[in-house]
């Protein structure tokens, strides 16, 4: 019970300590108010544009895509491959990015006569373009939300500008996937071109050829179901030609221990079991057969040798008209320039302040100054009546003694090591 009582008379004390410097405290507190109020009106206001991009398609859904859906050459990366919004944030905060924002030239201040066009590097009042990308980055704020929105927040004294740099960051953006887009379909497209000439030469000599036999034997033909396994492992050896060409596209832009590398490399293997069994039946030695050989035991030489040259016919056509149809699907795609950045909305003039927000800096400097006083006068008093106890005021003041002692003790240390330094220096 009396420690309750105890306590309660301090807390009164306390109380008691606050009441009698309330006009002080009430002082103190309102002119402090006053001066963060007065400061927070004259520093220099900030504001924030907005501008948000919709996330990218994380898979090839794209109309190249679609339109190559029914072709043996579906998987090849022509399309634009998918990009996540995490990878788009990156490419905003990348030096290219950065770079062609600070070069571009706005209309600076906007709105007023002696507006003039300036570059944002010359804006900023920055000498490099080193030290722009880190002005800059300080003014921005590039975030991907959970649900993939990219969004830009550029940050800026004039409220104008500020919009005006957000969707210069989207245009950037846009810049730099569009022409890394078609510089890999102008690989694509390149590559399909040169297999496609020697397709067509291949299958020019391939003609000559059957051409010149069927002449000189009288056109021999073979009979139905020969010419049927005929027909079948000619398109075989097409498509397997066709994936090899697909697998070297891919290999452009993937790694060979990619996921779509080995699907590749084992659809060719079943497509090359294929052709072996039709070539050679249940014989697995190659080495001791020619060329080509049809498992049927009656058909004569001459017959093979047409055999031959109809299916090397039938191969190179197969193969010219998959590469011939992806090639112009690799032109259409080359040629494409719709916009590839899909913004959601574009930022706009901001109408209020960003910062100081002023409210917030009185309410938090009016607490600090109010937790400071009282502090300030319970350390008055506490200090008041250690004067006056005899007893409190002699430790008080061997206890300031001592911190005096060692201060001055400190300092003539320091002052010994710095003569030292200073003594060596000269004497070398």
């Amino acid at each position: 019970m009396e420690d309750n009582k105890n306590q309660e008379v301090n807390l009164l004390d306390y109380l008691a300590i606050i009441i009698e410097q309330r006009k002080k405290i009430f002082r103190n507190v309102f002119v402090t108010v006053l001066l963060i109020a007065a400061v927070s009106l004259i520093l220099p206001g900030y504001y924030t544009a907005r501008t948000t991009v919709l996330p990218p398609e994380d898979t090839n859904s794209n109309g190249l895509l679609t339109a190559l859906s029914n072709t043996p050459l579906s998987n090849i990366l022509l399309a634009e491959s998918g990009t996540t919004s995490d990878l788009f944030v990156e490419i905003l905060k990348s030096r290219s990015v950065l770079d062609g924002v600070l070069q571009e030239h706005f209309k600076y201040p906007r709105g007023k006569k002696n507006a003039v066009s300036k570059s944002l590097k010359d804006i900023l009042r920055v000498k490099s373009l080193e030290k722009g990308r880190k002005k800059l980055l300080k003014n921005v704020d590039i975030q991907a939300s959970k649900e993939g929105i990219i969004r830009i927040d550029v940050e800026l004294k004039n409220p104008e500008l500020a919009a005006d740099v957000a969707n210069s960051f989207v245009v950037q953006l846009d810049k730099i996937n569009k022409l890394k887009s078609t510089s890999r379909a102008k690989n694509s497209r390149l590559y399909i071109e040169n297999q496609l000439q020697l397709t067509e030469e291949k299958l020019g000599t391939a003609s000559k050829e059957l051409v010149a036999f069927q002449e000189q034997n009288k056109a021999v033909s073979l009979e139905e179901q020969t010419e049927a396994a005929i027909k079948e492992a000619g398109e075989l050896k097409g498509n397997i030609i066709a994936k090899e060409v697909e697998l070297g596209v891919a290999l452009q832009s993937l790694k060979p221990d990619h996921i779509s590398i080995i699907k590749l490399r084992k659809e060719l293997e079943e497509l090359n079991k294929q052709y072996n069994y039709l070539q050679y039946g249940d014989d697995n030695n190659p080495e001791k057969q020619k060329e080509f050989y049809i498992p049927f035991s009656n058909v004569p030489e001459i017959g093979l040798e047409l055999a031959r040259l109809t299916r090397n016919v039938k191969v190179q056509e197969t193969v010219w008209e998959l590469l011939n149809q992806q090639y112009y699907h690799a032109k259409i795609q080359e040629a494409r320039d719709t916009p590839t950045i899909e913004v959601l909305d574009i930022a706009v003039v901001p109408e209020t302040r960003s910062k100081p927000k002023r409210k917030l800096l009185v309410l938090v400097g009016g607490f600090l100054a109010i937790m400071f006083n009282i502090f300030w006068v319970f350390a008055k008093d506490f200090y008041e009546k250690l004067k006056s106890d005899p007893t409190s005021s002699h430790k008080t003041n061997n206890i300031v003694n001592s911190l005096k002692s060692d201060f001055f003790s400190g300092k003539n240390f320091f002052t010994n090591i710095q003569n030292r330094f200073k003594r060596n220096k000269n004497q070398h």
